[in-house]
Order: structure tokens, then sequence, then C-alpha cells
């Protein structure tokens, strides 16, 4: 059975993340263009303008941090997908590799990501700060 196309556009995007390509057009070319993203950090981004600064700065977090992001399980269903994934750094922290554990929930229209809402307890970032 064919993976569903929800599920491969995740992956991309989840790809772009890894190869820290965020902020290049192929990956903003995964959104509509009326899309509503949401980091846990931060108010929705609504729109690709507004996505378009967000992804620029995502993309140098990750190669600061030099993340690279797995997904554990991935459950799709018509134009949706929910993900579960484990972020893994190179960074020591107490003698411990940096990770942290999240869920994400895709929504997809017209082949391409409509709506993206990230899980994730924010306050493990203090690690990095107390370090």
């Amino acid at each position: 059975m064919p993976e569903p196309l929800v599920v491969q556009l995740a992956k991309q995007l989840r790809d772009a993340y890894n190869s820290y390509l965020a902020d290049q057009p192929q990956t903003l070319g995964l959104f509509t263009d009326d899309v509503v993203y949401r980091d846990p950090r931060f108010p929705a981004f609504r729109g690709k303008e507004a996505l378009k600064g967000y992804l620029k700065q995502l993309a140098g977090e990750n190669q600061a941090l030099q993340v690279k992001w797995e997904f554990v399980t991935i459950i799709a269903e018509g134009q949706q997908a929910a993900v579960e994934w484990v972020v893994k750094t190179a960074l020591d922290v107490g003698g411990k590799r940096f990770e942290f554990p999240g869920a994400a929930f895709f929504k997809m229209r017209e082949g391409k990501i409509s709506s993206y809402c990230g899980y994730w307890d924010t306050g493990i970032l203090q690690q990095l700060s107390t370090e």
C-alpha cells in the first residue's frame, strides 16, 4: 500500500529540518498560502509570509544545536497525520545527549500542509541555559 501523501509531506518537512534547509524555498513550498503553523513557544504563524521568518530562525536553531528529528510513530487518516517524534542533538547536558520527545499534528489540503501543530515541553530548553 502506498504511503499517504500527508505522511510523505511530514517526512519531507522532517528531512528539510534535519538538513538545516527549513528556510529554503522548497521547504516553504510544502505549505499552503494560508497555512497555520503552531510552535508552543510562539503565537501561531498564519500564512507563508509569517512562516518564512520563523523557518529562517528554526534553520539557525537546528544547525546550532545539530538537531536531528526522528519519527517514532506516524498515524495517518485521510488528510491528517499524527507524529510522535524525538529530537536528538549533539549537545552534552550533564553527561547525557540533549534530546526530548514531542508530537505534531499535520493537516493537508490540495497536496500541501495547511496546518501544523507541535507539542513539546518548552521548559526542557531551560536545561540549556542552566548548564
